[in-house]
């Protein structure tokens, strides 16, 4: 059992959310497909195109002006996002799958920094004097993804810079050398 979320927070721009935060879904990473088939053949195949557009969307307990505020901006007004986990390694194993009798549990963290605009704003109902759910929240036109665990670099996608860095290798390097980008 590695990997296990023990906790998280984030923080929208300077503003921690940890004691207002009800649930965060980071974004689905998914990328579009073309269908093709080579001609005389008898197969199709999906060939990987460009990745799809970015959405988080995150959950909040009571209303916020310093979150609703960040609605209704403008593309180049974005707002940084900055979430972290806390990861539980309960069994450590080594390299080779076999569990150490020395030492106990060990954390480790992740880091994912989002750069976009909060595009739905969805405060909910009162009943009585109670909300009758939380006020959810939509990210997206992300413009950076950045994604690290333990200080390695696990997906970077920067569309302002071209940037796409997937598990420390930057694939977008030589292409942009080519279109001088």
């Amino acid at each position: 059992m590695d990997r296990i979320i023990r906790g998280a927070n984030w923080y929208c721009e300077e503003i921690n959310q940890r004691q207002r935060i009800d649930e965060t879904t980071l974004p689905q990473l998914e990328r579009e497909m073309i269908n093709m088939v080579m001609g005389g053949g008898y197969f199709g195949l999906e060939m990987p195109a460009e990745i799809k557009p970015l959405t988080a969307e995150m959950s909040v307990n009571g209303v916020h002006e310093n979150l609703k505020t960040r609605f209704g901006r403008e593309p180049g007004d974005w707002t940084t996002l900055t979430y972290y986990e806390a990861l539980l390694n309960a069994f450590p194993a080594g390299s080779d799958g076999t569990v150490g009798s020395a030492g106990g549990p060990k954390l480790s963290g992740r880091v994912v920094f989002l750069k976009g605009l909060l595009n739905s704003y969805n405060q909910s109902g009162v009943k009585g004097m109670k909300s009758t759910s939380p006020t959810k929240l939509r990210w997206s036109s992300i413009v950076l993804y950045h994604d690290i665990f333990d200080g390695k670099t696990i997906h970077k996608f920067d569309v302002q810079n071209n940037i796409l860095i997937i598990d420390g290798v930057n694939y977008s390097a030589e292409h942009n050398r080519l279109i001088n980008a």
